[in-house]
């Protein structure tokens, strides 16, 4: 059974890459998120994704699904609770960042859960019933960091802090080595901690005070 892969992308595709792993290509099916991550990068270089094989009757082929961190993972797994919903349909759930779909799980959200792609209201309803029943068993399988929402910031706030997240995720990328998704939440959780950070610097010190785990 493949649990992880690590490779390049060979071939992008509307909801999936070939991800060439020496000689073999995978055709691995991503979150909305996890995609617009990659395709957001002018060259990800080698990425890993830790992976989940799906096969059955239903289907015409195996899939690969894939994801960029554990905590997109865990989520997912927890979507698949909700009746109805197969792996591609929970996958297309996910084109927000984790922490942000925890916080509309906490804030009974439905309007926003529907403006997701492929959610009417009854799907809407199994979501946040399934979901804000396992809230409690769920904070053991998340980070704090992820089940808290950061406190909005103004608009100048915002710019300022996109700027320098950008910056330091990507010489965290591609100077350290780290995978996207482990920088992004880097940089997300240093800027939870101390969220008045204006500089380049700050933030890199910030981040590596705690580090990654």
């Amino acid at each position: 059974m493949i649990a992880r892969l690590w490779g390049t992308i060979h071939d992008w595709e509307e909801e999936s890459v070939i991800l060439r792993v020496r000689d073999i290509g995978y055709r691995v099916h991503l979150s909305p998120y996890s995609h617009q991550i990659l395709r957001s990068r002018p060259d990800p270089g080698e990425i890993t994704v830790w992976i989940q094989h799906f096969w059955n009757e239903h289907l015409e082929a195996p899939i690969l699904v894939g994801f960029l961190g554990p905590d997109e993972q865990t989520l997912f797994n927890q979507l698949r609770k909700v009746p109805g919903l197969g792996p591609l349909s929970a996958l297309r759930l996910l084109a927000l960042p984790v922490g942000e779909f925890l916080g509309l799980i906490r804030d009974n959200d439905a309007a926003r859960l529907k403006s997701l792609k492929g959610v009417g209201e009854k799907t809407a309803r199994k979501i946040l019933a399934e979901l804000r029943g396992s809230l409690d068993k769920m904070e053991d399988l998340f980070p704090p960091s992820l089940q808290t929402n950061p406190t909005p910031l103004s608009p100048d706030e915002t710019a300022t802090s996109t700027t320098i997240a950008q910056t330091v995720k990507d010489v965290l990328i591609r100077q350290f080595g780290h995978p996207p998704a482990e920088a992004q939440r880097l940089v997300m959780e240093a800027l939870r901690r101390n969220p008045a950070l204006t500089k380049t610097e700050d933030l890199f010190q910030e981040v590596y005070r705690v580090g990654p785990e």
